[in-house]
Parts: structure tokens; C-alpha cells; sequence
């Protein structure tokens, strides 16, 4: 045994990263026959649900398999009759049985930190729903393999580096040699998968990684975007906003409907119509359905798109039984992808200045009442002046992971591969881009928890359940302190605010 492999054999499941705000939970195994898969569903994979192939959806794989060999005997299939990449005009011998496995030996190569096992379970959901759908010609031992190590929860060990927009081909091939029995699972895997020439390419011929890291991204994003609302309906009660800012009518005027549903969601948590402070407020608040609705927009455009993706047989070549041939394309070219998460990136760092704004205003006492940074009254004292320092660098990190990936190129196997869309690096940036986020939030909660617990404001009865609940996990320490729990706890506390299970967090 090699000793990479010895050590990847060795690595307990206990030591593997693992997204620490989805507990493994039992969940019914979710359906797949190629097309309907929903965030929510792959989230259940996520927690451990599985998934089964609907009844039919293996009858349908066998036939098409028949009829991909017949294809592929009567024309030559890149990757099958020919090798990849710069290797495309070089003939495999039709009696080579190993041409397959080379392939995925060659292929699986990746480096950098493990992706965690919640991310890896909706790799293989995406892709068995992508090979459930009419395209692929994959053997259906194949098919049935990924089901399985699913159902049994064996796992493969995948890395975050070697993509680069036009296919997972690592990630994927690394899955495979795991199917063959020649690299680790997480649980045991008895029954190695045979792969030949013909379901070795079409396995790895998918962009099923990037999309599991968006989906995960995505989702994650959702319960933080969601619970944005309160944290801002609970620092505009502390500095007494204008409310017209959240009116009907600024929904309106902001065209965009995501807008206008964040303007409504405003009015719901603020409900009274209490007199302003000022004739109009700064940015941070004024234009806050205005930044909000552009994250809502490209964060729900990103998520359509990764569902329709999910249930799209994209190998190239892609057989197309209706014409009985394969057929060559660049469908594994993800530039939409790529675009749209980047996207999701510029509008997340487009709103980063109005949540500093926000915390600035809370700590500011010619918008609360109180003394400066939200501290005791000492002469000295500091209070949360520190915390926008936390707030700042959040910020920096946000917007450097807003540069568009998409602007990238590359030139690769002898200019056989001559562009990338870069959408791998891009949801790298995505997974910062929220991490950053998370942190700014969890700031401005803080400081708006203690901004309207020190100054006795009367909230609606929404945010009243949500301030009592806070009191019982963020408790107020009037005088300078370590901030850091209370920054961490702020940040635990965050993503359950908009699905009512802060006491849970």
C-alpha cells in the first residue's frame, strides 16, 4: 500500500471537517430520478438522509446503457475509442480493458484540505441525480454503486483543490477509485464497482462538487440573510428609524420584488408606527431593502440555477438516444455558474458597507442616547469600540472574496483546453464571502442587544420574544470585558434567529 493511501486509510472519521452548524440527523432517504431535487432536499442528504433511485429510473439506465454501446461501436467517443484532452486524437485499442481505470489513476489527483463529509454526501446525491436523468450512457452497476455508498454512508476522501470550472474531474475520479476499492471510505466497502472504458469518463464528466459547495453555501446563506431582517429591525428600534425606508412604497420604488418582500418582512417585525428620530436615516438603514433585495435576488438566482443543474446530464460526450448518437460538446464549461456566484459575492460585499454602517450608528451616541461605543459611563471605557475593528476586517475579507473569479483564464493540456470558468474558485470565495458575513452580522446583533437592553427601548411584540430570548443567551456585562465569547456566542446564537430556535442555537 502506497503511504499517502496508508495515511488516507488511517484518517478517522472523527478528524475529518465536517460543517459544524448541520448535525448528522435521520432523515427518510430522498427520491432521485433525475430531475426535482430541491436545496432542501440535498440539506436532508447533508444531515444523513440518503437517497434511493425512484422504481423504473434502473430499467430506463439498463436500456440506454444497450443502446450507448451500440452508439459507440458504430462511432468514435472521445474518451472511450480516444483518450483526453491533448490526447483526443490518439486511438485506445477496442480490447483494452484497463483504458477505464487508467483514467480515473490519472485523474484522481487533488490536493489541499478535506471537503467535509456533509459536503461530500451532496456530491453523490447530485451526481446520481444527474446520471438518473437520460444522458449519460454510464453503466448502471455504476449508478447502483453510488446509491449505495450513500445508503451506507461510505464515504470517499475528496480535497477542495482540483477543479477549475470545467468538470470535478478529481473529485469525481477520486469517488470512482473509492468504488473500485482502491482508496479509503469512511465505512466499510465490500463490493468494489467495476469500471470500464465506457462509465469511466461519463462519471467524472460533472461539476457535481462545485455545485454540492454552492448548495451548501446557499443554504447557509438563507437562515444568515433571514435572520439579517431581525438584526436590523432590532438596530433600527434602538436608533429610532425613519420607517418610511420599509414603507410600500420604497418597495415599490426598488423595482426589484425581492426587495419589496424584504420591505414587507421589515414592517412585520417593526409593526408600530413610531414617531423618527430624523427625517431620514443613513444608508445603513435608508437603503437597506434596496442592498438586501440585490442579496436575496442573486442568492435565489444562484439556487434555481444549482437545482436545474442538479438534474441535468451535462457528460461530454452526451448520448442522445432520440438521434441514436454522442454527441461532443463544452457543457461542462460552467461559465453561468461561475457568473452567478459571483454575483452572490458582489451583491454580499455591495451590502457589507451598510452593516458597518449600522454598527456604527448603534455605538454612535448622537443616535442612540448613550455613552460612546455603548460602554458603562467610566471615564475610559471602551465598550464595543473594539468590535467594529472585528466588523472592519470581516469587510476587507468579504470584499476581497467578491473579485470575480469569471475574469480568470487559463491555457491547459497543450492548448487542447484553452478557458475555465473558474466557478470552483468562485464558491471558494462563496464559503469566505459567508463566513464574513456571518461575523458582521454577529457584531451589529451584539451591539444591538446591548444598545436596546442599556436604553430600555420598547420593541414590537416580534422582536419583544426575540429580545427576552436573547437576554437568556447573551447576557449583558455592563463594564469592559473579553469580548470574544460574547462575539462567539453572538455568532452561534445568528442563524437560528429567523427560524425561531434561539434557545436551540
Amino acid at each position: 500500500m502506497r503511504e499517502h493511501e496508508q495515511h488516507d486509510r488511517h484518517h478517522s472519521r472523527s478528524d475529518r471537517p465536517r460543517d459544524a452548524h448541520q448535525p448528522v440527523q435521520a432523515e427518510p432517504p430522498i427520491e432521485v430520478v433525475g430531475a426535482g431535487l430541491t436545496l432542501t432536499d440535498l440539506d436532508k442528504v447533508a444531515r444523513g438522509a440518503g437517497a434511493r433511485l425512484a422504481p423504473g429510473v434502473l430499467d430506463r439506465l439498463r436500456r440506454q446503457y444497450r443502446e450507448a454501446r451500440e452508439i459507440s461501436a458504430r462511432q468514435p467517443v472521445y474518451g472511450q475509442s480516444t483518450g483526453v484532452g491533448a490526447n483526443r486524437f490518439v486511438e485506445v485499442d477496442e480490447h483494452d480493458d484497463e483504458h477505464g481505470l487508467r483514467l480515473l489513476r490519472s485523474h484522481a489527483a487533488d490536493a489541499g484540505p478535506h471537503v467535509p463529509e456533509e459536503t461530500v454526501r451532496v456530491m453523490l446525491a447530485i451526481r446520481l441525480s444527474q446520471l438518473a436523468a437520460s444522458g449519460s450512457g454510464i453503466s448502471p452497476d455504476v449508478v447502483q454503486g453510488l446509491e449505495r455508498m450513500l445508503r451506507d454512508d461510505a464515504l470517499p476522501s475528496i480535497r477542495t483543490m482540483g477543479g477549475i470550472g470545467t468538470a470535478d474531474l478529481a473529485a469525481l475520479a477520486s469517488t470512482a477509485l473509492a468504488m473500485a476499492g482502491e482508496r479509503p471510505t469512511t465505512n466499510p466497502w465490500p463490493t468494489p464497482v467495476s469500471f470500464g472504458k465506457d462509465s469511466a469518463l461519463p462519471f467524472m464528466s460533472s461539476s457535481a462538487l462545485t455545485l454540492a459547495r454552492a448548495a451548501r453555501a446557499v443554504t447557509r446563506l438563507r437562515d444568515l440573510e433571514g435572520s439579517s431582517r431581525i438584526v436590523t429591525a432590532l438596530s433600527a428600534t434602538a436608533v429610532g428609524a425613519n420607517r418610511q425606508a420599509f414603507s410600500p412604497q420604497a418597495g415599490r420604488a426598488a423595482v426589484i420584488p425581492a426587495a419589496a418582500r424584504v420591505a414587507e418582512e421589515m414592517r412585520g417585525l417593526l409593526q408600530d408606527e413610531s414617531e423618527p428620530a430624523r427625517i431620514q436615516d443613513p444608508f445603513g438603514l435608508r437603503a437597506y431593502i434596496q442592498a438586501q433585495g440585490a442579496v436575496v435576488d442573486a442568492m435565489d438566482r444562484l439556487g434555481r440555477l444549482v437545482e436545474s443543474l442538479t438534474a441535468t446530464a451535462q457528460e461530454n460526450p452526451l448520448f442522445d438516444f432520440e438521434s441514436q448518437r454522442a454527441v461532443h460538446h463544452g457543457g461542462f464549461h460552467q461559465a453561468s455558474l461561475g457568473l452567478a456566484i459571483d454575483g452572490l459575492n458582489l451583491a454580499l460585499a455591495q451590502s457589507a458597507p451598510l452593516v458597518i454602517s449600522r454598527i456604527t450608528m448603534l455605538h454612535d451616541p448622537a443616535y442612540t442616547g448613550a455613552p460612546p461605543f455603548l460602554a458603562d459611563g467610566t471615564d475610559g471605557s471602551s465598550g464595543h469600540m473594539m468590535v467594529e475593528y472585528i466588523a472592519a476586517s470581516a469587510m476587507a475579507q468579504l470584499r476581497n472574496a467578491a473579485q470575480p473569479a469569471s475574469l480568470n483564464t487559463v491555457v491547459l493540456s497543450q492548448g487542447a483546453e484553452e478557458d475555465a470558468s473558474f466557478a470552483t474558485q468562485a464558491v471558494e470565495q462563496l464559503d469566505r464571502a459567508v463566513d464574513s458575513y456571518q461575523t458582521m452580522l454577529s457584531i451589529e446583533l451584539l451591539s444591538a442587544h446591548r444598545a436596546i437592553s442599556m436604553l430600555g427601548r420598547p420593541t414590537s411584540s416580534s422582536l419583544h420574544r426575540v429580545a427576552a430570548s436573547l437576554r437568556e443567551v447573551l447576557p449583558i456585562v455592563a463594564s469592559d470585558h473579553d469580548l470574544r465569547p460574547d462575539i462567539e456566542a453572538a455568532g452561534r446564537v445568528l442563524p437560528g434567529l429567523a427560524r425561531g430556535v434561539l434557545r436551540e442555537a
